[in-house]
């Protein structure tokens, strides 16, 4: 367990930082690190997650992995643009694609977490 927590906090700290570089270019330069080091880190953490796979806590923590790792990238953005950024590549708060993308995400996850529910319910009786 302690390695899914570990994962998504690495996880987080790296989007956060391609984030922050697509907002204020040239950041991650300033502080010396390779834009191309964090584009590898998140394929290291694929392969970790693949290779760590455990279908109980994975079903156990869906429902909040969902809500943190959609609603934690749109509450940077919303922070950056804030903070005076504005975006390179077109992952803005302003693109409407972003925010229908996003709402898809929430509500395909929801209805799985209704279905699994469902399920559990079902196999209980």
């Amino acid at each position: 367990m302690k390695t899914y927590w570990l994962l998504g906090i690495v996880l987080l700290i790296d989007i956060t930082l391609l984030l922050v570089d697509d907002y204020f270019p040239g950041t991650l330069s300033s502080l010396g690190i390779p834009e191309w080091s964090l584009y590898a880190l998140l394929g290291v953490l694929v392969l970790v997650s693949l290779l760590t796979h455990n279908p109980e806590l994975e079903k156990r923590f869906r429902l909040h992995a969902l809500l943190l790792l959609s609603a934690y990238p749109m509450l940077v953005m919303i922070l950056l643009t804030i903070f005076g950024g504005n975006s390179e590549s077109g992952l803005s708060i302003t693109s409407p694609f972003l925010w229908i993308l996003w709402g898809i995400i929430l509500w395909l996850g929801w209805r799985d977490y209704q279905k699994e529910k469902e399920q559990d319910e079902q196999t209980l009786e």
